[in-house]
């Protein structure tokens, strides 16, 4: 049954809203000062709330801010009724986060068409809410290291092509750090549009084209989104704007690679928290053998599973690495993956911006890294040959193929 709030310190008023909403056939629970209201509201959950203004506590308009703060009380109708009914009374409801302002005494007719319209809106966004949960989400990958130079950004890069050409299936590539970009750069792509242009949306503003309004696409079918190249040009989120915006991803992409600065700020967290995999990057000397090991401890205080974790090694550097065994061991943690040391190619790719996956296929570590993303797929994908298989699912299969023999 539909439950709707009404918080007000006069019980007359109470008597009248009942009596108003009776043929609703809706469970009406009270409350008689803001605090109340609040406490109420948090413990049941209502679908509807309605508040008077004028109260001893707390007033209505400080209910109403305080409500919007929550993320359960988002998209909850919140209804003002007062007997204020100036300009201005009605431009604080709103700036508060009301949705409507209805002035007393007020015709019974009105308000349960009000409340009627409320409820139906509701209804529909749950609806949709439900038919967006049905629907598989996006396979969200993090690359993360809290030391720079071990090849994140080329990883990054090499992982969404070669997803873009394993399936017929979408891959968006996020570029994180905001301060410093590099992906446009690593792509050879023109820099048009960044996150900083979503920097002032409003999460309610931020939908599917909006979002897609930032998105480039390379010609290897990964699409992406670049961070500004410079610290300047970098404009500060709204967390919540930067959590739809994820969603929207997750929503509308088979794949989606969030290439990450190296620190665990609030956006860090966030990508981590979102991602099905992360990717945790390290060069094998002492100094990138202790960042991961800073960085397994965090994960663990932020309670991601070992399942979530993968181990990747790069050889930055010719000789004289420590072994992958030794570090396995020291680590507790089996490598997912190691990749060879190839200063040459993966140099030129980034002066040039023609990543080896799509511009090198045939070189050996561009095969590796087509087998790695192979390796990271959607089990859906995994398990059936395509219908249209692509050059580079073939190669994966061949190469699967010689190693049984």
């Amino acid at each position: 049954m539909t439950r709707i709030l009404f918080i007000d310190d006069e019980a007359i008023n109470h008597q009248l809203v009942e009596r108003a909403l009776a043929p609703l056939n809706c469970e009406l629970e009270s409350a008689i000062n803001g605090k109340e209201g609040l406490a109420k509201a948090r413990a049941i959950k209502p679908d509807l709330i309605i508040t008077d203004v004028m109260m001893p506590d707390l007033d209505g308009y400080e209910v109403t801010r305080l409500l919007r703060r929550e993320k359960q009380f988002a998209d909850i109708p919140i209804l003002v009724l007062t007997a204020q009914s100036g300009l201005q009374d009605k431009l604080k409801a709103f700036e508060a986060g009301a949705d409507e302002h209805l002035t007393k005494p007020f015709e019974p007719a009105e308000l349960m068409a009000r409340v009627t319209a409320f409820l139906r809106r509701l209804e529909a966004v749950r609806a949709a809410q439900t038919v967006e949960a049905s629907v598989e989400e996006g396979r969200m990958i993090a690359i993360h290291s809290l030391r720079g130079g071990t090849g994140c950004s080329t990883l990054a890069v090499n992982l969404g092509a070669a997803l873009a050409a394993l399936w017929p299936h979408s891959s968006l590539l996020l570029d994180l750090t905001m301060t410093a970009g590099q992906v446009a750069l690593m792509l050879n792509m023109p820099l048009r549009r960044t996150w900083a242009d979503l920097a002032g949306f409003k999460p309610a503003e931020l939908d599917q084209d909006v979002f897609h309004s930032i998105v480039a696409a390379h010609e290897s079918g990964l699409h992406f989104v670049a961070a500004p190249t410079l610290p300047s040009e970098a404009q500060p989120f709204l967390p919540e704007t930067f959590q739809t915006a994820l969603r929207l991803a997750k929503q509308r992409y088979d794949y989606v690679i969030a290439d990450l600065p190296h620190d665990f700020s609030d956006i860090s967290i966030e990508a981590l928290d979102k991602a099905d995999i992360i990717l945790m990057v390290a060069s094998p000397d002492m100094a990138s053998i202790r960042a991961v090991t800073a960085a397994m401890d965090t994960y663990t205080k932020l309670g991601y599973t070992d399942q979530k974790i993968k181990l990747v090694l790069n050889a930055t550097f010719p000789r004289a690495g420590l072994p992958k065994d030794k570090i396995e061991s020291a680590m507790g943690i089996a490598a997912v993956a190691t990749i060879p040391y190839v200063q040459e190619l993966f140099v030129e790719a980034i002066n040039y911006g023609r990543p080896p996956v799509f511009h090198a296929p045939t070189e050996p570590v561009s095969g590796l890294l087509e087998d790695f993303a192979f390796y990271l797929s959607k089990d859906s994908h995994k398990k059936s040959k395509p219908v249209n298989s692509t050059d580079a699912w073939k190669r994966v299969y061949k190469r699967f193929q010689e190693r049984k023999k």
